[in-house]
């Protein structure tokens, strides 16, 4: 097998499997999470195929023919980059899969549960892999629905619905703006081609000279903050906790929270090396990884915590991404990576911990536990070893790339010379100070100290090894990881950074480099982080009376106002735009209609009345056309509503006669059913009101519709003469294009037919609805006058 087809199959091999998950779960039944973690294992080995070529320096492309005309296929791209995020998604993805086994109750939805969490995976895949931006963005936004489905997956609980729905306005839109921010990239660019863009070092460079080149990038950034929890749209993640904790190890710490951080990186060779990309990407990664580290002290939920830390790791990865200088482009992109693989491993982790406390104790609330260390020893041990990575501490992994972060600061404030010189290192340790703090609260909260003497089951162990493995598995990784780093470097972070930097990478990671500025830094963190520890209940008590004191000052605030208050907003709305009278709304379209066609035609026009006007009428036209009128007279002028209904259907079939007359039978059909549906419709509602007009119209409100119909009859009579004669001259028909193309772009022969069918697709769409709607509402009118009968 090739590795595109691998990757390919890999990719749609989830969404595939997943749909005849239901039948295999009648023969499986509860143990139907084994079945789902075989298809995320089948393309973990997909995707292990390619990676050799991968580690080797290859790239994998191909594609699809799927939309040729604008310049987008069906088309998938590997590299060091796309195939390291294939590895933690699926790789991720088995691990919870076999988690949830023994997290999942039996009385639950199952097959609904691992079908969503394998449509989930195949999105996520499919976007790491896509290659170009329009494919990107279809696979982003099924990342944004099926994780709503996932977080409100307990649908009868009022904080599910609110948490998903959280999540999908605020990650769904962001994508809105990502999508035309790819727009934008695609204006400057000519292409929608992610490779073509990555590796044209002209284009990069047209494209940041352009003068389009910050809106392109601060609506490609909006997408991915959105979607990982940066800045204010942060607010989404906490409240998505409300998902079952295999849903939140997945989705909230390994994958699809790091969209955002793939988009970033995705993107890096084509914005970086800017000012605008070191204020806006680095920017807002400090200003959120210090936020999200101190809000992180007042949440007393295991999974708030934890929450708050990924928003604050997340923002670690974004400021080092965006490091950046015209000559030093990738300063933090080494580090970035790194630090992107070890927080799927501590993280994921920590969320599997978390399910397991919460699993045997009945509760998430971290001040109604302590002392759990002698009846939990092993998830113990797990929890310390994740919680200790996450602060850095060595010999694990977190360590390592926490101590590269710092490096990097120092690098970079130096590069920028002045104040930076000393602050960015400094905010980079306070980020560092923070997460410390918060991650031995994880430790002492749960497992140090005594036991409650209330609040708890009274028997308390260590789960099965179906839920402790995978902590085990992934505590291991951080230990491996940690102590031969070499072990990731070489195999995923040194071709991910070549992806990203669009040259070969050689990096020299390793526990000791002696006694340099970041382990002084690393110190440092340790000490302030331990005093900061002692005034942490102060701290977060502080916090609280500070937003009781202040609730406007929350981003939360906001979004809960402005979506709890937006249906008496849009109701007066609508009470404004929608007051009741048809004849309001027809004034307001006639109006519109005037200004619309009558502006350009005085503006533009030549003449308004064509010097060479054929009044040769032959008599049978000229009949059909009297009676035409004659019909429109009477639906206006009778005085009852069953006559002016029957001359107004009667005006109606006299087109479709005119359209037979004049060889169109397609149009005259069209008219007759029309014609028929609306006449019948007309007659049921009419039957039911009194048959007399007893309206009395002033003559002012006369006078006004009179010249409002005159004014738009006159304008439709100019632009009607002048079709065929030419507004602005010269004018051609459109005949002739139809003429010459009908058979070698659509292959029909019959002219009509294929305007229709082809040409015309959705105009005919649309119109067949319109007759369905039709259909369906005179059988309502039929059936509820039965009923009443």
């Amino acid at each position: 097998m090739d590795s595109f087809t691998a990757i390919t199959i890999a990719v749609f091999l989830p969404f595939v499997l997943a749909g005849i998950l239901p039948a295999v779960e009648k023969l499986l039944k509860e143990k139907v999470g084994w079945y789902a973690s075989a298809v995320a294992f089948l393309s973990l080995l997909l995707i292990a195929q390619v990676a050799p070529e991968i580690i080797h320096g290859e790239t994998i492309q191909g594609t699809i023919e799927w939309l040729p005309s604008m310049g987008i296929n069906l088309s998938f791209y590997a590299d060091g980059l796309s195939v390291m995020f294939g590895f933690i998604v699926s790789g991720i993805g088995v691990i919870i899969m076999s988690y949830s086994n023994g997290y999942m109750s039996k009385k639950e939805d199952l097959p609904r549960y691992y079908q969503q969490l394998l449509f989930f995976m195949g999105s996520m895949l499919g976007m790491v892999f896509s290659a170009n931006t329009i494919q990107l963005f279809i696979f982003w936004e099924l990342t944004s629905i099926t994780s709503f489905m996932l977080i409100g997956y307990w649908r009868n609980r009022p904080m599910s619905v609110y948490g998903a729905t959280k999540s999908m306005l605020i990650t769904a839109s962001g994508g809105l703006f990502m999508l035309a921010g790819f727009l934008v990239l695609n204006a400057v660019t000519g292409t929608f081609d992610i490779p073509t863009i990555l590796h044209n070092e002209s284009i990069r460079d047209a494209l940041q000279n352009h003068n389009l080149f910050i809106y392109a990038l601060i609506l490609i950034l909006i997408g991915a903050a959105s979607k990982s929890a940066q800045g204010p749209f942060y607010i989404w993640l906490p409240n998505a906790m409300e998902a079952p904790t295999p849903v939140s190890a997945f989705l909230h710490s390994a994958t699809m929270v790091k969209a955002g951080i793939y988009l970033v990186a995705r993107i890096h060779p084509m914005f970086s090396g800017t000012e605008a990309w070191f204020i806006l990407v680095s920017g807002v990664g400090i200003f959120t990884m210090l936020l999200a580290g101190f809000l992180a002290f007042r949440q007393t939920d295991i999974k708030g915590i934890l929450a708050y830390s990924t928003i604050s790791q997340l923002a670690y990865l974004m400021t080092m991404y965006g490091y950046t200088t015209h000559h030093e482009p990738g300063i933090g992109v080494a580090a970035a990576t790194f630090h992107l693989l070890n927080h799927a491993t501590f993280k994921a982790c920590l969320f599997l911990v978390a399910g397991i406390v919460a699993h045997e104790t009945a509760t998430r609330d971290i001040t109604k536990m302590g002392g759990l260390r002698k009846e939990m020893p092993i998830t113990f041990i797990v929890a310390a070893i994740g919680a200790l990575s996450m602060a850095g501490v060595p010999p694990l992994n977190g360590f390592l790339s926490k101590e590269m972060f710092y490096e990097a600061s120092v690098e970079m404030g130096h590069l920028l010379g002045g104040p930076y010189t000393i602050l960015i290192p400094v905010l980079a340790v306070l980020g560092g100070v923070f997460t410390f703090a918060y991650s031995i609260k994880l430790i002492d909260g749960i497992f140090l100290g005594k036991r409650p003497s209330k609040g708890l089951p009274v028997h308390i162990h260590d789960p099965s090894m179906v839920m402790l493995a995978p902590a085990i598995f992934l505590a291991g990784l951080i230990i491996l990881f940690g102590l031969v780093p070499s072990i990731p470097v070489h195999n995923f972070i040194e071709p991910t950074v070549s992806g990203i930097l669009l040259e070969e990478a050689h990096l020299h990671v390793k526990l000791w480099h002696g006694f340099t500025t970041p382990l002084m830094m690393t110190i440092a963190t340790f000490i302030l982080g331990i005093l900061i520890y002692t005034q942490y209940g102060r701290i977060a008590e502080w916090q609280n009376r500070f937003n009781a004191m202040f609730p406007w000052i929350s981003v939360n605030y906001y979004y809960d106002g402005a979506v709890n208050n937006a249906k008496s907003v849009t109701s007066q709305f609508s009470n404004r735009m929608q007051p009741g009278p048809i004849k309001t709304y027809v004034l307001a379209l006639l109006l519109l209609t005037l200004a619309m066609f009558a502006i350009p035609l005085i503006m533009l026009a030549t003449t308004l009345v064509p010097q060479n006007l054929n009044f040769d009428i032959p008599l049978y036209e000229g009949l059909i056309f009297l009676f035409m009128i004659v019909g429109a007279l009477g639906a206006a002028l009778l005085p009852r509503y069953i006559p002016a209904i029957i001359s107004l259907s009667g005006l109606g079939y006299l087109v479709a006669l005119l359209f037979i007359y004049l060889q169109a039978p397609d149009l005259a059909l069209t008219q007759v059913l029309v014609e028929t549906l609306s006449t019948i419709i007309f007659l049921l509602a009419i039957v039911k009101i009194p048959q007399k007009f007893k309206e009395h119209i002033p003559t002012t409100t006369l006078a006004r519709d009179l010249v409002i119909s005159v004014a738009v009859s006159a304008m439709i009579f100019i632009m009607l003469i002048n079709a065929t004669q030419g507004i602005i001259p010269p004018f051609e028909s459109l005949s002739y294009y139809f003429i010459e193309n009908s058979l070698s772009l659509a292959g029909g022969h019959n002219i009509v037919n294929v305007i229709i069918v082809d040409f015309r697709g959705y105009d005919t769409l649309g119109e067949i609805s319109v007759v369905c709607l039709a259909a369906l509402g005179v059988y309502n009118l039929i059936h509820s006058r039965g009923e009443d009968e």
